[in-house]
């Protein structure tokens, strides 16, 4: 697992592009992501969260592909989609997601979550869709 500050903001600004629920954003915006987002590469088989544990980020897939582990269900997702965010509304993973590549995610610490609503009002309704959603699967 290998988590690090990107060496410059113009950087994170780049990375942050790629993310399509922010690559519309104002420079402003992006700019407030880039105080609180970090990247982290990740290695095919590396378990970053883990079903029953506390929720703490909220993780956009930049590169690679991920697999979701629930209950009976296995979801691969790759670059543009994102998780985290059912742990964080709830307080508790509700599956165990995996790097099946190499991957780059692009990370918002729960703390932050506030911050990114401000910036990007139009991605909590995302969000919240997407938990609800998932929330039904597992």
């Amino acid at each position: 697992m290998s988590e690090s500050a990107l060496p410059s903001g113009l950087e994170l600004q780049q990375l942050i592009r790629r993310v399509p629920q922010f690559a519309s954003g104002s420079l402003e915006a992006r700019d407030a992501i880039v105080c609180c987002a970090h990247q982290r590469r990740t290695v095919p088989g590396e378990a970053v969260i883990k079903r029953g544990t506390a929720g703490d980020a909220l993780f956009f897939i930049v590169e690679g592909t991920f697999e979701a582990q629930l209950k009976d269900l296995k979801v691969e997702m790759g670059p543009g989609e994102f998780f985290g965010e059912i742990g964080l509304l709830f307080g508790e993973r509700t599956a165990t997601v995996v790097s099946k590549t190499e991957g780059l995610l692009l990370v918002v610490p729960g703390e932050f979550l506030p911050r990114v609503y401000d910036a990007f009002p139009q991605i909590q309704p995302i969000l919240d869709k997407a938990a609800r959603e998932r929330l039904q699967r597992s």
